[in-house]
């Protein structure tokens, strides 16, 4: 390999390789931690660094596949080869690797496969995790199985490379790994807000007024890329080359804004894809909506949502730096410049449907969330459902993963999608109907169909069930988006409820008055749950699979304050048919089960005392780093503390509540930990209590004078008490937790004040000094 130091000096990061490298050598934890700014080269320049001073293969993420193939390229480039040779690539479909290829660029996707497939990555000596403040579900995945892989080798190294994040956290996820940081490279951007310009009129005005280069337009989805796309090749023409950047566009389309074209300047119009880790050739000006769409699923729905929102202050950052990469640019920024925006994103793994996320991790052999490493944990109610939705889908059994589960990973996407597509494995005619579902989704050819074909071939897997039907095809991935038409007869609009029991009206577009649909394109709303797209199911087949999975249940629950029971036969949490039963003395607990389960755990009859104790807890748990949510813990596990409290016939009320509390969340411990009486100094003994703000925090309300003789602040686990020093007649004086510079620097000027007021007490200042 031949370095071209005159092309790589260039580059802040190049003067930096060797003390990063030593940084990673040198790490007890075998992980270093990168923060560089725009234009620093840590993407293609630090890689080839590892070349130089690794013996062993290396492997680095990219979060896309346009983002691989740039980066691979721009490396090979710097070496004087083609990509294949010392540096390749693998993306979906395609790969440049040879066998002497020592450096790969990957999606995160393919390593996550590899990792499954080779625990320990034996092949690679460095891995190298670019763009970490993406922070996709794939990336925080990564990184728990890289732990794993880093302790059963001494001889592997991980690399975590971002323009910006909160790189010590990071660090001490990563065993307290060491930070490099680099400064950038680009050139200066002026910034102009234009809060009352449309998108159209104010990238024509940038055309109109530069002298030069490319433009880069920023929106947030794929209807507004494609309508802004539009209107701008008619407004323009052939004077200019309008080129559409979206991860739905085919891949060929996206390589083109890879290629310069010297014949005419160009308009990209792009979505967030092109931030970072993508180098848009020759823009000097960027246009920002401040815009970004994003995935969030609705756990209350059961279903994800798209939501715009106002971009972060990160992402605003790096879109305008992309204007600065070759010369001096300019940043048009469609809003105010007083607008308040958030700091960063919430991560993928917070906020995104988790059944593939929980797939993996069976694949990997471990299944309980609290047992998983991640960064971020998830909500553990949420992740319990994806674990019951994938049981029912046949892709999970006993909390292990079967071959359709596995089979389905292989695909690569949305599991419900792979749950249709292996049912009609073999199959012409169904796989012909799995097509339509498929393109449904995929319409802008950015998955070929052909390729989903290619990997569906060499799944070994064969469906056990024989399906005659067509409409059941779809209950082999949706089963969990079937749902029953509940609203009355001439009804205004069609409303509907999933076997988990969530509403949903048909979208206006729909004309279905089926008693049965499958949601195949669903959207969990603002107050309630749009459906989009639907399948109507009838016929023999599926009256019969009803019967099938339906199950006869016994339930229990409060109505005007009594308790009553009844034998339903259910669907999830369809009730399909009910009978009433008479309740007995023990249906106390499974109908307060229910109710909290509906109404969450404020329900029950919960006195101060109670709430305090909870509150107290929740402080141990913040203290300690214990993730997870008490009240949805207590929830799930109501029948198991509550239990031995309740003797038959009787209700509950806050005295039981209190002590099977106690009794479950260990209170003995949580009272020597977090007391609610605690000693001063001086040996005067105070009542805490314990306040919610941000976090929670120990607070104690104090006259002046019953502190003399402390010169520390007391602590409750680590964490300073904040006092409030109250006058005599219990008026606030002050609010500390810094006692040691309290006396020396406010008290002096409270004597001052206070002597008038309440001569009778002690307002010597120097009452308070050390002997």
């Amino acid at each position: 390999m031949n370095l071209d130091v005159s092309r790589l000096n260039q580059f802040p990061v190049f003067t930096r390789i060797d003390d990063i490298c030593s940084s990673l050598k040198n790490s007890e934890s075998h992980c270093v931690i990168v923060t560089a700014e725009t234009g620093a080269g840590k993407s293609t320049v630090l890689p080839l660094g590892f070349l130089e001073n690794f013996f062993g293969n290396i492997i680095m993420t990219e979060p896309r596949r346009l983002s691989v193939l740039g980066t691979a390229s721009r490396m090979a480039d710097l070496v004087g080869e083609e990509c294949g040779k010392t540096i390749g690539y693998r993306i979906r479909a395609e790969n440049r690797i040879s066998k002497g290829t020592r450096l790969q660029v990957v999606t995160e996707a393919i390593l996550v496969r590899m990792l499954q497939d080779d625990f320990a990555i034996e092949n690679f000596n460095v891995v190298v995790l670019d763009e970490f403040h993406e922070r996709s579900v794939h990336l925080d995945l990564i990184s728990a199985f890289l732990k794993e892989a880093l302790e059963l080798r001494d001889d592997l190294y991980v690399v975590v490379m971002s323009a910006t994040i909160d790189a010590k956290r990071i660090s001490a996820y990563f065993g307290n790994a060491p930070i490099v940081e680099v400064e950038g490279r680009t050139f200066p951007v002026e910034i102009e807000y234009k809060p009352n310009d449309g998108i159209e009129s104010a990238v024509i005005s940038a055309f109109n007024s530069s002298e030069g280069g490319n433009i880069l337009v920023f929106l947030p989805g794929i209807y507004e890329i494609k309508k802004c796309s539009e209107n701008l090749s008619s407004r323009f023409e052939d004077e200019v080359e309008v080129l559409m950047l979206h991860s739905s566009i085919s891949m060929e389309e996206q390589k083109k804004i890879l290629k310069p074209n010297p014949e005419k300047r160009r308009i990209i119009v792009s979505s967030a894809i092109a931030e970072t880790s993508l180098t848009v050739p020759d823009v000097t000006c960027v246009v920002d909506s401040g815009l970004c769409r994003l995935n969030v699923f609705n756990g209350n729905v059961g279903l994800q949502k798209l939501v715009t929102v106002s971009e972060s202050e990160f992402s605003a950052s790096q879109r305008a730096g992309r204007a600065g990469r070759t010369r001096k640019g300019k940043c048009i920024r469609l809003w105010s410049k007083n607008d308040v925006r958030p700091k960063e994103v919430v991560p993928e793994i917070l906020r995104s449907d988790l059944s593939s996320l929980v797939l993996e991790c069976a694949e990997r052999g471990e299944i309980d969330i609290k047992k998983i490493d991640f960064l971020d944990r998830p909500s553990e109610s949420l992740w319990k459902e994806r674990i019951y939705f994938l049981e029912k889908s046949g892709m999970l059994e006993s909390s292990r993963i079967t071959e359709k589960g596995k089979a389905a990973l292989k695909l690569g996407m949305d599991v419900r999608l792979a749950g249709v597509l292996l049912a009609s494995r073999g199959n012409e005619r169904l796989l012909e109907l799995a097509k339509k579902v498929f393109m449904g989704f995929d319409g802008n050819g950015s998955k070929e169909w052909s390729d989903v074909c290619s990997r569906l071939e060499k799944i070994s897997y064969e469906s056990p069930r024989s399906i005659k039907d067509d409409s059941l095809l779809l209950l082999e991935g949706y089963a969990d988006r079937l749902a029953l038409r509940i609203s009355a007869p001439g009804a205004e609009r069609e409303e509907y409820q999933f076997t988990n029991g969530k509403k949903a009206f048909l979208h206006k577009t729909i004309k279905s008055k089926a008693r049965w649909i499958v949601a195949l394109e669903a959207d969990a709303g603002d107050s309630s749950a749009m459906i989009y797209r639907a399948q109507e199911m009838e016929g023999e087949e599926f009256e019969a699979w009803i019967k099938e999975n339906a199950d006869l249940r016994e339930e229990c629950f409060f109505r005007d304050g009594k308790i009553q029971k009844e034998e339903q036969t259910c669907l999830g949490k369809l009730v399909l048919f009910k009978k009433k039963l008479a309740p007995d003395a023990l249906d106390v607990i499974p109908a307060w089960k229910n109710e909290i389960l509906e109404k969450g755990f404020d329900v029950l009859p919960l006195d101060d005392k109670c709430r305090n104790f909870l509150l107290r807890v929740e402080y141990f748990r913040q203290q300690k780093g214990l993730g997870g949510i008490l009240s949805e813990e207590l929830c799930t596990s109501f029948e198991e503390w509550i239990a031995p409290f309740l003797t038959a016939g009787k209700n509950i009320d806050s005295k039981i509540i209190y002590d099977a509390l106690y009794w479950y969340l260990e209170g003995s411990k949580i009272d020597g930990e977090v007391p609610l009486l605690l000693e001063f100094p001086n040996g005067r003994k105070f009542k805490v209590t314990y306040e919610r703000n941000e976090k929670i925090r120990p607070v104690v309300e104090v006259i002046i004078q019953r502190v003399f003789g402390c010169f520390t602040t007391p602590e409750v686990m680590g964490r300073k008490v904040l006092l409030k020093l109250l006058s005599p007649a219990s008026r606030p004086l002050q609010i500390t937790e810094d006692l040691e510079n309290f006396w020396t620097t406010s008290w002096p000027e409270i004597c001052r004040e206070m002597k008038g007021r309440y001569p009778k007490h002690n307002w010597d200042y120097r009452i308070s000094e050390k002997e």
